[in-house]
Parts: structure tokens; C-alpha cells; sequence
């Protein structure tokens, strides 16, 4: 017989309603009690208080709550909506799905955000579903490089207005937009991901440049060719993707430049 819920699966091997996590923890409590157990090793199982159904069902039941009470302040928009409500449904659903397994309040918000953020926007988003798949996969030190990118490298006044006639002239950027600020991204990507103030010229570029080749993979942003790199101190270029900048946008980021990639249907 299929198993909908693991862990109602796991509670019904324990009569008792004592599930597998609430048994370990029982021995743990034993161990401690004589002295088996440090303090501190105690404390790091801790967390598998969560994987019990009633802390899910509770976590569960918050997340509803808060996404209730921020859908009540957006609720006007709902009715002139771009993005598909089945779209919109779908993220809840898996929003709520990574919340329960994961217990992370950072990326709790984030969701909520990501939620409510395609419910006001005057953008249609497509494909939200994959948005909520990669607020769970990014760290913090991921989010951080697609900041300081947006920042550095998506600035007001990039575009220019192009000769007459438009359709002969499309707006477009040079790439030496993105590499004449090669040394720019490197020194700030460095100093907000290590804290160091980047003073002089030897500092190493490689943490910026991990976290740029990573959002690549994701496709949030591409890396921008410059030159052979001499390892560590060699400067590095990279721009946003319009991926990269919806996804921003969708977590409540200014994106300067917008309405030179999107329109009311999503990317032009």
C-alpha cells in the first residue's frame, strides 16, 4: 500500500504514538542523564524535534497564517493579476513542502516574498514553480553575489538611446560595458563576502568568482569573458541574466533597467 506521509507511516509503527525521532531522542535523554551525552552533543540532535509530524503540522499551520495575513494586503491586486493563479498555487504548494522539511525562517521569508511579490507584479511570471527551486537551493552567499551584480553591473544609465530608425537600431549593450568593470565587481564581490575592505591590489578574487560561476549554473547569470586569469588576483566580469533579475525582483530587489528586458508578458 502507497505511503502518503512518512512520518504518519512512522508513528503508526510506535503504538504508543512515540515516533522514531521522539525514540532517539529518548535514548539521547538517557545518555545525558548519565552523562553518556555532553551538553553540547545533546544539543546538535536537537533538530530532530522537527522531523516530527506535530512539528510539521505546526510549522505547516504558520506558514499558512503568515501567507494568509500577506495575501490580505495584496488581495486588491488579485483581480487584475498577470501571472496564472495555477502558477501562483503550484509555488505555494512546494513553498510549503520545502518549509516543513527544511525549518529554515530565512528562507521561509523568502517564499512568502516570492508569493505575494508575482501576485502584485505588473510583469507576468512564468515558470514561478522554478523560482521557489532555486530560493531553496541558494545560500546566502549566493544571494549576496546576484546583489552586488545587480548593483555593479545593471546600472541606471547603462542604455542609451539608439539612432533612428528602432527597428534598425535596437537598444543593445556593448560587452565592454561589463568588462571595463571588471574591477569593480571583483573588489566588491570581496569585500561583502569576506568583510576585508579590498585595500591595495592582492587580495584574492576566488570566492566572487565561485559564487558568479555557481549562479551561472542556475542560469541567473552569465559570466562575461576577459582575459587568461592569473590565479587568485586576476580580475573577473559577469553580468545578470533576465532570470537573475526576475528572481531579484520577485524577492522584493530595485532592478534597475527593467523595462529594458521585460514587458507585460515577461522577458521582451
Amino acid at each position: 500500500m502507497a505511503i502518503d506521509n512518512v512520518y504518519d507511516a512512522i508513528d503508526k509503527q510506535y503504538p504508543k504514538g512515540d515516533g522514531i525521532t521522539s525514540g532517539i531522542m529518548k535514548v539521547l535523554d538517557a545518555g545525558k542523564a548519565l552523562g553518556k551525552v555532553s551538553p553540547p552533543i545533546y544539543g546538535f540532535f536537537a533538530f530532530l524535534n522537527s522531523m516530527s509530524a506535530k512539528a510539521r503540522q505546526e510549522r505547516a499551520e504558520a506558514f499558512v497564517s503568515q501567507l494568509v495575513e500577506d495575501m490580505v494586503k495584496v488581495q486588491d491586486a488579485m483581480e487584475k493579476m498577470r501571472t496564472d493563479i495555477s502558477e501562483v498555487q503550484s509555488a505555494t504548494r512546494l513553498s510549503l513542502e520545502y518549509d516543513t522539511e527544511e525549518f529554515d525562517d530565512k528562507k521561509r521569508g523568502r517564499y512568502l516574498t516570492v508569493i505575494t511579490s508575482s501576485i502584485t507584479s505588473e510583469t507576468r511570471i512564468n515558470g514561478l514553480v522554478s523560482f521557489i527551486q532555486d530560493v531553496e537551493k541558494l545560500g546566502e552567499r549566493d544571494l549576496i553575489g546576484l546583489k552586488i551584480l545587480n548593483q555593479v553591473m545593471n546600472k541606471n544609465g547603462d542604455w542609451n538611446e539608439q539612432a533612428s530608425p528602432s527597428y534598425a537600431n535596437p537598444p543593445k549593450l556593448h560587452p565592454n560595458t561589463f568588462i571595463q568593470r571588471a574591477q569593480e565587481l571583483s573588489l566588491q564581490m570581496a569585500m561583502a563576502l569576506t568583510g576585508k575592505d579590498g585595500a591595495g591590489n592582492t587580495f584574492s578574487r576566488e570566492e566572487g568568482l565561485q559564487i558568479c560561476l555557481r549562479l551561472q549554473g542556475f542560469g541567473l547569470a552569465e559570466m562575461i569573458s576577459v582575459s587568461s586569469r592569473e590565479v587568485p588576483i586576476s580580475n573577473y566580469a559577469a553580468r545578470l541574466t533576465t532570470r537573475g533579475m526576475m528572481l531579484l525582483k520577485l524577492l522584493g530587489e530595485d532592478v534597475p533597467n527593467w523595462k529594458q528586458y521585460f514587458g507585460p508578458d515577461g522577458v521582451l
